[in-house]
């Protein structure tokens, strides 16, 4: 039963990042210019690598392929772009809503951190090829 749970977990944050990356890559110029209002250094490629990223990542976590490695890249890829655009940003109601989301980030790092440590599961591939029923 915890290996389903595992599986699910796992599908519900890769969504999260997958639908993050396709929209950055499906609106190349409004995240570019969202990023450059966050003063990132080249922003076209930041949205064009962190669209790649995103999408590359939330496959491989939800496959369960490398999934320690994926789930750590997410967390700290979460902390840090929620800092950068969360953190401080805001005024009133928008405060608010950044500091929510600013928190949300940090709890899915939480989530991820988790995968880090104890795997995937025996839903997945890592689960799959542990058990030395083939090799990638």
């Amino acid at each position: 039963m915890s290996d389903a749970f595992l599986f699910l977990g796992r599908l519900l944050v890769a969504l999260m990042f997958f639908w993050s990356g396709w929209a950055a890559l499906s609106d190349i110029q409004g995240t570019a210019a969202y990023f450059a209002g966050l003063g990132l250094p080249f922003p076209t490629l930041a949205t064009i690598g962190t669209g790649i990223f995103e999408i590359a990542a939330a496959a491989l976590l939800a496959a369960g392929y490398q999934t320690r490695l994926a789930a750590a890249a997410l967390a700290a890829f979460s902390i840090v772009a929620s800092f950068l655009g969360h953190f401080g940003q805001g005024e009133g109601a928008m405060a608010f809503w950044h500091t929510q989301m600013l928190l949300k980030d940090i709890a899915v790092a939480g989530g991820l951190v988790a995968f880090a440590v104890f795997g995937a599961g025996r839903w997945s591939v890592d689960g799959w090829l542990q058990k030395g029923v083939g090799t990638v």
